[in-house]
Order: C-alpha cells, then structure tokens, then sequence
C-alpha cells in the first residue's frame, strides 16, 4: 500500500495534520517561501518533533546542498529518520564530497535522502540517473522525486512511467517518494508508479503551498493514498 507524505511549516500545522491524520506515514518539516526544499529554523524542528507524533515518522528538508547551514545539523531532533538535502546548481560540480559530508554530520539515526528533480534542467541539477548511479554506491536507500520549479507544472509534465521504471530498476531496493505539486487528480497517476510514498503540500492547503493546512483535504488526501 502506498504511504503518504505531508510537509508542514510549523508547529500549529504540525498538530492540525497529526490530529487529523493519526494514521499518517510521514511529517515533513520545510518552509515552502523558501524553495522546493527550504528549510525551516531548527526552533521550528524542535516544536514539532516535541509533539506526540505516534508511529508518524519525522522527516525535515534542509534546503539545497549549496545553501545548508553546517552548524544547524547539530540541532536535528533525535527522532529525525529522515534528512532531504536537494542538488539545485550542482550540475557539472564535485557535489558527492560535499553529500558525503553531510551524511557523515547528520544523526546516526537518520537517513540522507536523494533528492532528484524531474525537472533537473531548470534547476541545473545533475541527472536523475547520475544521482541514483552515484548514491546507491553510497549506501542511499531512500530517494525522492520531486520539481524544483512549483508554479509551471507538475510532476508528470517532466517524469514519464517509462522514466520513473528506469530509475526503479537502478535502484530495486530502494525506497521512493515521488512529490512536485500532485493534486487530487493526480494522485490516482501517482499511485500507479507504485513508489512507497506520495508527498504532498500545495493538495492539502486552503490556498496555495503557501497557504494554511487544511485538516479535511488531509483526511481525503490520506483516503485517496490508501484506498486500493
């Protein structure tokens, strides 16, 4: 069965969605005015990881690999299982050094995740297939697939199945998450590529990704994950 994955910007929307969604897969941490992948202040990790989060994994996203603030890995929480570091203009650099740093630095609990951008291009990223070829020597075990650009399209405008099987196949003991401005239409698309996860933002706020959680169109978002 297919897992889901919200993202959160603070405490207040951290409680709405676990209260809403007990049964939820994993809560994620990341400021959306601040990128795909922005980060969120480490007193905004403390809040929420201080909530009671049952069997709800926590997962926090540290903006991409150029703009990390070393010092500010020592205050990931303890339950912290997974760690998101995207590759935004890394295209043509030596940035393995710098993720196996990071991967050294972070909690001996937690996971660094693979980020790979469908839409790779546009955020001179490296190639999803040069990533899934480099960390899996690394020992990576869980990537996600996201976009790096959130107002022009969605995931499936620059990720074919064809594509995603590929990336799958490099990789078949891997975990995926696949996320980039699904919606409820899409999430039925999103299931059948049969990736572990599905994260969403934008699907379950009031307005835009920028927009307050809502607590009903995360019940429904969980119903429509789980359904068969």
């Amino acid at each position: 069965m297919t897992g889901l994955l919200i993202s959160v910007r603070n405490r207040q929307e951290a409680e709405t969605i676990i209260t809403a969604c007990p049964d939820l897969d994993i809560l994620d941490i990341k400021e959306p005015n601040a990128g795909a992948l922005g980060a969120a202040a480490p007193q905004v990790w403390q809040d929420i990881a201080d909530i009671n989060l049952n069997n709800t994994s926590l997962s926090i996203a540290l903006g991409e690999l150029s703009e990390v603030v070393v010092s500010a890995l020592a205050d990931l929480p303890p339950n912290t299982q997974y760690v998101k570091v995207g590759l935004a203009h890394q295209r043509g650099l030596n940035w393995i050094q710098a993720w196996r740093a990071m991967q050294i630095l972070i909690l001996d609990s937690a996971e660094l995740v693979g980020v790979i951008y469908a839409d790779y291009q546009a955020a001179a990223a490296p190639a999803p297939t040069d990533i899934i070829k480099l960390l899996s020597k690394e020992g990576c075990r869980t990537f996600l697939i996201d976009t790096y650009q959130k107002k022009q399209a969605d995931l499936f405008d620059h990720l074919t199945r064809q594509e995603f099987d590929q990336l799958k196949m490099m990789a078949p003991e891997a975990t995926f998450v696949i996320a980039g401005s699904l919606t409820e239409s899409s999430i039925s698309k999103a299931k059948q590529l049969n990736a572990e996860f599905v994260g969403v933002r934008g699907a379950i706020c009031e307005d835009s990704r920028n927009g307050q959680v809502s607590a009903e169109k995360s019940k429904h978002m969980l119903k429509l994950v789980k359904s068969c």
